[in-house]
């Protein structure tokens, strides 16, 4: 009989559904690692996109429902491949698996001993937010501001936070978010919705504007306002993914002022280390687990809402409709009660 798995879905805009079938297994497992998963997180950025419909991958039709979700967990390793050496059974890891109990896995890394999995489960969106930072190239005294506090936004604010920058400052439409990131190390936070908000930025920056901008919304208006209290010769990272198209003057809001774009785009970092750019996916999520273990970073206060499966409709929908009340929110998986699974073999059984 084949081993089963349950997963969560998404099934049309605005559907989560809680499914169980036959476990997956690759062609070629030889560099894989079979974890149980404790906790998985939720992407409010990407699977949001998912979940209400607007990422661009559906309206293009590379993806159709029902679709997956998520790609940070940490869970323990049942089996490991025969060209593993580095992770053995037992291993507690963080990996890039979706919301599901189980996984087969070829993205992970051993948590160091002391981590706690609430910390740890953020590696990977850790370091998506720490590779558009270096992407910025803080210098000593410069003035920063942190558009759009989801998730990958609050990250940034306190990896900024500890790059010796001078000031500070962090906008979004939610006072929730802005408090967050106050409580993370932000000087000054704004109200993005306010209309008086660029001169408010302008203000906090002597009138210059900010010598980086780091965009993590996703919403493309937001760059348009973001050229406007960006300093001369300033910069733009593009950290969040804007769905959508947008309508500049570049020749008076960009080129005049002669500010730099950056997109910063994870998937692009290099797999390896090199002299050329020592800064690969690998060493950034270990980054940022060794510096949440030495007590330097701590996102685990992100995590905003936590519980068993059968919350992912709830989650999902409070993420997408009340974002003044949560960050981000972790699925646990070893918690599942022997009822629960009852009903889900009698629901896979009715498909």
């Amino acid at each position: 009989m084949n081993e089963k798995n349950q997963y969560i879905t998404f099934t049309a805009p605005g559907k989560v559904d809680f499914v169980e079938e036959a476990q997956y297994v690759p062609p070629d497992t030889s560099k894989m690692v079979f974890i149980r998963n404790k906790l998985s997180l939720v992407s409010p950025g990407t699977e949001l996109a998912f979940f209400e419909g607007t990422h661009s991958d559906l309206k293009t039709g590379a993806r159709k429902y029902p679709t997956g979700s998520g790609y940070s967990s940490v869970g323990v390793v049942e089996k490991v491949g025969s060209n593993v050496k580095e992770i053995k059974v037992g291993d507690q890891v963080m990996a890039m698996a979706g919301h599901a109990a189980k996984a087969w896995v070829s993205v992970y890394d051993k948590i160091p001993t002391g981590l706690a999995p609430e910390k740890a489960v953020f590696a990977i969106l850790g370091a998506i937010a720490l590779h558009g930072v270096r992407d910025a190239k803080l210098q000593i005294g410069q003035n920063v501001i942190i558009s759009g506090l989801g998730t990958i936004g609050q990250i940034a604010n306190r990896l900024c936070r500890i790059s010796g920058i001078n000031k500070l400052a962090a906008a979004d439409i939610y006072p929730f978010r802005r408090q967050m990131a106050k409580l993370g190390g932000a000087d000054h936070t704004l109200n993005a919705a306010s209309p008086d908000f660029i001169e408010y930025a302008l203000d906090i920056s002597s009138g210059q504007g900010f010598d980086v901008v780091i965009e993590a919304s996703g919403n493309s208006k937001a760059i348009i306002n973001a050229l406007k209290y960006t300093a001369r010769r300033g910069k733009i990272i593009i950290l969040g993914c804007p769905h959508g198209e947008i309508n500049v003057d570049f020749y008076r809001e960009l080129q005049k002022k002669e500010i730099s774009i950056c997109g910063s785009y994870q998937p692009n970092c290099p797999e390896f280390d090199s002299p050329y750019y020592p800064w690969s996916k690998k060493r950034n999520r270990e980054l940022i687990m060794e510096y949440q273990r030495d007590g330097k970073l701590n996102f685990a206060p992100l995590i905003t809402h936590r519980g068993q499966t059968e919350k992912a409709q709830e989650f999902y929908d409070t993420l997408s409709k009340e974002k003044n009340k949560c960050i981000t929110a972790v699925f646990e998986w070893n918690k599942t009660t022997g009822k629960k699974k009852r009903c889900l073999k009698e629901k896979a059984l009715a498909i």
